[in-house]
């Protein structure tokens, strides 16, 4: 039994240095001037590193402050290349992650959270648009 846990956690910690390498080869850098939330999480105003994961499933964004990731779904574009940027809807003051572009036509959409979901209710959004430079 415990050759077997331990070979579980020694595959889960090749995975997670895989994932890893991974990110780091895919990282494009963003300054968002404005808070925001990603999934239920809240996202101070800064400079943010983002990352894909599992071919576009996951989306990681690190910062000084630290690390949140979170899932996602393709987004078709009818373009044949769509520029690398994240797009936020935003309801007055506060704005929520929607999609990750990387500068190819399929994007990273964000499931809406319940608390944007109940602003949407209220009103339309408008829509803010930050550039990703890729490294």
């Amino acid at each position: 039994m415990k050759s077997r846990v331990t070979r579980i956690l020694s595959i889960g910690i090749a995975l997670a240095a895989v994932a890893a390498v991974q990110a780091k080869d895919n990282s494009m850098a963003a300054n968002v001037p404005f808070a925001f939330y990603m999934g239920s999480a809240a996202m101070p105003q800064g400079a943010y590193a983002v990352n894909e994961l599992a071919h576009g499933a996951v989306v990681v964004m690190r910062s000084p402050g630290g690390t949140k990731s979170v899932t996602t779904h393709e987004v078709l574009s009818n373009r044949s290349v769509e520029p690398a940027r994240l797009v936020f809807h935003c309801y007055g003051g506060n704005c929520f992650l929607a999609e990750v572009w990387t500068g190819d036509t399929i994007g990273e959409g964000l499931a809406a959270s319940p608390r944007e979901k109940e602003m949407a209710q209220r009103a339309m959004p408008t829509l803010a648009v930050i550039r990703l430079a890729l490294h």
